[in-house]
């Protein structure tokens, strides 16, 4: 059994190590962390939103909700999540898990954020948008895109205050070549641990 009286001790240095700028200035960096935001969670945008569906493997039973983005029309997903209270108020990146029933090709998939701090207006723009392509291996397999770029997020991000993800297809650019629906499955958010 861990001996809590140590334990406890090691996090006060750490944290007066913290204070002090040491632990930056020896090369100990905080690493990433995650947060996953599941197909379930995201909402179809009322104005060019996306399908929805439920999906059961036929042998084994597996059962996923999906979210549909047409081939062909830039198609919108939202969700209202709360940064965690170690999130450090930087940017963030994305990778999306998705596959897609047929077809071959790439899709490009974006994403965007807006936080709203307590009296903050709920009609206001989303931070700069970033994209990541990724190729459909196999039909009905699960796909993990790499990581987006770094997204600024808009308005005054910081721990415990709601970010609103916005998610999209940008179906219409000419480097999405999938001509079917891809079906999304969820999304990791990775922010940097304070």
């Amino acid at each position: 059994m861990p001996n809590l009286t140590v334990s406890s001790a090691v996090d006060t240095m750490m944290q007066a190590a913290d204070a002090a700028g040491i632990r930056s200035a020896i090369g100990v960096t905080t690493s990433p962390a995650n947060l996953w935001i599941p197909a379930s969670a995201f909402i179809p945008r009322t104005t060019t939103g996306v399908g929805v569906d439920s999906v059961e493997t036929s042998t084994n039973k597996q059962n996923f909700d999906q979210l549909l983005f047409d081939p062909a029309t830039d198609e919108f997903a939202q969700a209202l999540v709360v940064l965690p209270s170690n999130y450090n108020n930087s940017t963030i990146t994305a990778r999306f898990y998705w596959t897609a029933s047929s077809g071959s090709g790439d899709v490009i998939w974006g994403i965007q954020g807006r936080a709203f701090a307590d009296d903050d207006a709920l009609d206001t723009a989303f931070g700069t948008a970033q994209t990541v392509t990724d190729t459909l291996l196999l039909a009905n397999d699960m796909h993990i895109s790499g990581a987006t770029s770094a997204v600024t997020i808009g308005g005054s991000p910081a721990a415990n205050v709601p970010v609103q993800i916005q998610i999209y297809r940008d179906a219409d650019a000419a480097g999405d070549s999938l001509a079917v629906d891809a079906r999304l499955l969820g999304v990791q958010i990775s922010y940097t641990a304070a």
